[in-house]
């Protein structure tokens, strides 16, 4: 039965629901605790430098929220340059592109309600313009190269 199903049971691979995971926080709580980093994928071409589009947006506030209610101590690797489908948002000061995994991580610094402020937590990746690239430069840019083993 799911629903009485210790956290710590929870196969490799496993898709849960943000929904479930946050209305049962106690019950995800070791296993959120014991976990060294989160990926955070990215998705569209961002509103600003601190906005992401809006549906990543959602990622981001279920990634902060499960940071500080569950107190995890695991740090957070925003994924993703762009995308070669669309233009990128270029910024008006120095005419260089924005990153979607920085405009994600932006947001996560500056969240409303869940600021994930303590330093060295927030990391981004701005190498990958699909998502193999994401898990293959997420994995041997960042994952590896820090010893993260438990990754969600």
């Amino acid at each position: 039965n799911k629903t009485t199903m210790a956290a710590t049971d929870i196969s490799p691979g496993i898709i849960l629901a943000e929904d479930e995971v946050l209305s049962n926080l106690p019950k995800y709580t070791p296993l959120l605790e014991s976990i060294d980093t989160i990926l955070l994928l990215g998705g569209g071409v961002p509103l600003s430098p601190t906005e992401p589009p809006v549906y990543v947006q959602r990622r981001c506030d279920v990634v902060a929220e499960l940071m500080t209610r569950a107190a995890t101590k695991a740090t957070v690797v925003c994924l993703s340059a762009g995308t070669a489908h669309l233009p990128q948002y270029i910024t008006p000061h120095n005419g260089l592109p924005l990153w979607e995994s920085t405009a994600s991580a932006a947001y996560l610094l500056r969240h409303p309600q869940y600021p994930v402020s303590e330093e060295g937590r927030v990391y981004a990746e701005t190498t990958s313009y699909d998502t193999i690239s994401n898990a293959f430069f997420s994995r041997t840019t960042m994952t590896d190269v820090a010893g993260w083993k438990k990754v969600l």
